[in-house]
């Protein structure tokens, strides 16, 4: 169970009525999980039913409303947001319930298989479209893109964005009533809001993949009208400078008939950039701060080649009567050479160390 601490770790406002103190003593564990792109936002609260209260009395209905506040590094307490009960699990002997919500709530909107045809327009109208028949509101940068048709194949609102913001290089959620579209290249512009190093972390894993990154990316479209194939083409960029592609195959992608070459070309960059981005990534485990999310910056250091700056991709806060921990997984947007700055008041004759034999 949670321990009483002098600053309360958590808040609950369930359909508007704070239920933090009545939880408490049955309180188990809080998990929140917050996503850069694809899907909802999620809570997780685990608790004793020794009185068999949630199964009657307090059982709960799908779509009930459930605030969560967290706190951050200063102690103090946060609002994540609303979210939307989702799913109940129960579970005997002992008896417990695990109440799970989501941010996108579960209107009928988001539900509805679509079908529609988008000609002659921009990436921006398309968002905008959608966006309004869910009754949302929108937030986020989105590059100007002309797109020529863009098809949505009898899908729910929302797998047909995600694969769009896929197609074109930009990453997409919903956060409680508002829609979050943005472009990827654009958050890899934020400034860090902290840094860590390996006496702010708990447990830290990297790994470095280059190996089957392709040393291009080709796409192609026909031009109905001047009966030729168009062809634009990008170059996945190693997180290091000096890095190299381990093949030289050519990744090769055909776009719908008639693309524009700003729709081409975004593309690419599109695929090209997903090839690169997950070459170095890793995961952090640290004391809890829940003013960490997805889509922030941070910077790494004193982790030799795995130094440099990162874009977090998702982030899950977990409190329960071990403490409160955060968990981060990151992916690297520049290396950063921990050595950079020493080495400018260094001798000439310096060279560097080798390797053992």
């Amino acid at each position: 169970m949670i321990q009483n601490t002098d600053k309360p770790k958590f808040a609950v406002i369930y359909e508007q009525k704070d239920i933090t103190n009545a939880i408490t003593p049955y309180l188990l564990e809080i998990t929140y999980t917050d996503y850069l792109s694809d899907q909802s936002d999620e809570i997780q609260i685990t608790l004793e039913d020794v009185n068999d209260d949630w199964l009657y009395d307090w059982y709960p209905d799908n779509g009930d409303g459930v605030e969560l506040l967290l706190a951050d590094d200063m102690d103090e307490l946060i609002v994540l947001g609303r979210f939307e009960i989702s799913e109940i699990e129960y579970r005997y002997p002992p008896s417990v319930v695990v109440l799970k919500a989501l941010s996108t709530g579960i209107s009928k909107a988001n539900r509805t298989n679509q079908a529609e045809v988008y000609k002659d327009t921009t990436l921006a109208n398309i968002v905008r479209t959608v966006a309004k028949r869910l009754n949302l509101s929108i937030t986020g940068q989105i590059r100007d893109i002309k797109i020529t048709t863009a098809t949505q194949y009898q899908e729910r609102d929302v797998e047909f964005l995600t694969r769009l913001a896929k197609t074109y290089g930009h990453s997409f959620k919903i956060v409680d009533k508002t829609l979050v579209f943005y472009d990827n290249e654009k958050l890899g512009e934020n400034e860090a809001v902290a840094v860590l190093d390996k006496t702010s972390v708990i447990d830290v894993r990297f790994r470095d993949v280059i190996k089957d990154m392709p040393s291009e990316v080709q796409v192609s479209t026909y031009n109905t009208q001047k009966k030729q194939t168009i062809t634009k083409t990008a170059k996945p960029k190693p997180k290091r400078k000096g890095a190299k592609p381990t093949t030289t195959d050519t990744l090769k992608i055909t776009a719908p008939n008639n693309a524009t070459d700003g729709e081409v070309a975004a593309m690419a960059n599109a695929h090209a950039q997903n090839q690169a981005d997950e070459q170095i990534a890793g995961e952090i485990e640290l004391v809890g701060n829940a003013m960490l999310v997805a889509g922030q910056a941070i910077l790494v250091q004193d982790f030799g080649k795995f130094s440099g700056k990162y874009l977090i991709k998702q982030a899950r806060h977990i409190l329960n009567s071990q403490g409160f921990l955060t968990t981060i997984e990151i992916k690297m947007l520049e290396y950063i050479d921990p050595r950079a700055s020493d080495t400018q008041d260094k001798p000439a004759t310096d060279k560097k160390q080798e390797k053992p034999q």
